[in-house]
């Protein structure tokens, strides 16, 4: 794994967990144990944006059908739609790249994925109103972009 990728394990088992809601100063001194230097240093921009996506994918309800592995085929799989090609109603096969991700939850409409339902998804996105928040879009498209396969 990665250190990007754990990192991101480790911040959405965080947030699923409901740790470090708080910020108690702790009474280990992170140079005396064996924590990972990418768990200890400050985050990045781009890791901040990827933490805040998780959380959004938590609270606005996407990871009951995008990160559920027990009922696949109700929606893609976010673990495995970024860096994947993918068929359209359209006929057409595109490259999921961040710029994907970010149209599709600002205008569902444009580009529909053959073999889903779009209307749960439309329902969901009407309701947080994606297209007037362009910092939950970045913060969405950033996690889903990271959990997506490694580059080649």
């Amino acid at each position: 794994m990665t250190a990007p990728k754990a990192l991101l394990a480790g911040a959405l088992g965080l947030l699923l967990a409901g740790c470090g809601a708080g910020n108690r100063p702790s009474s280990q001194s992170s140079s005396s144990s064996n924590v990972p230097a990418y768990v200890t240093e400050p985050f990045t921009h781009e890791q901040k944006l990827i933490e805040q996506g998780a959380r959004l994918v938590v609270a606005d309800g996407c990871s009951a059908c995008h990160l559920n592995l027990s009922r696949p085929g109700i929606a893609p799989s976010f673990s495995s739609f970024a860096g994947h090609h993918v068929a359209l109603r359209d006929g057409r096969n595109v490259l999921v790249d961040e710029a994907f991700v970010r149209e599709g939850l600002i205008d569902p409409r444009r580009d529909e994925l053959k073999g889903y339902d779009p209307a749960a998804m439309l329902t969901a996105l009407a309701r947080l109103r994606l297209g007037s928040e362009p910092k939950q879009v970045a913060a969405l498209a950033a996690f889903i972009e990271q959990i997506g396969p490694e580059p080649e």
